[in-house]
């Protein structure tokens, strides 16, 4: 019991480090990458032996494989992925798969009352059919340069800024702390 104590605590620590980086500057340095998945690398291997690689393993790549599509469409950050990796590495492939659905359920929250907020809702709405209406037509699938592009980001923070986004490593923090806390109270 003390070891998930110790565990959870210096993952909370990388996680508050992850949202104090994407508060201050929207993005989430390197640098948590590499201080915390040979962390969680470490926990794992002491806890579970050489399955423990392939557990921190599973649950390092699991985010890239399953967000990887959102962060083409730049829908999400690539910090985030890299703090779900993180998660991973500490927890594995199916305690991240569940933080995951846990925080898109409270990023989908922190987004109605952003856009509540910001009075951006039917704004957000259109934008949104706009963009579905620009995969049905070629024209506006176009580059610069006038080539097909296949890959249309659904948000540009250089042409829109950060005012449309929410930042979602605090969905990610809440994620973590309501899936310790059900461990704990089982």
């Amino acid at each position: 019991m003390k070891r998930i104590h110790i565990k959870a605590a210096c993952l909370i620590f990388l996680i508050l480090f992850g949202v104090y980086r994407d508060l201050k500057s929207y993005k989430i340095s390197n640098l948590l990458i590499i201080i915390g998945i040979p962390i969680g690398f470490a926990f794992q291997i002491y806890e579970l032996g050489r399955k423990g690689i392939i557990f921190s393993l599973s649950g390092s790549f699991l985010p890239i494989l399953l967000l990887f599509i959102l962060f083409l469409f730049k829908v999400l950050g690539a910090g985030d992925i890299k703090l779900f990796s993180v998660v991973g590495s500490f927890y594995g492939a199916s305690f991240v798969f569940q933080t995951i659905i846990i925080a898109f359920l409270l990023g989908g929250v922190m987004s109605v009352i952003h856009l509540a907020k910001s009075k951006q809702v039917i704004y957000r709405l259109r934008f949104l059919a706009e963009y579905i209406q620009t995969y049905g037509s070629n024209v506006n699938c176009l580059n610069e340069k006038g080539k097909k592009q296949w890959v249309i980001p659904y948000y540009d923070n250089k042409k829109e800024g950060y005012g449309g986004t929410i930042h979602f490593s605090i969905a990610i923090l809440g994620a973590f702390i309501i899936q310790i806390i059900m461990i704990l109270s089982v």
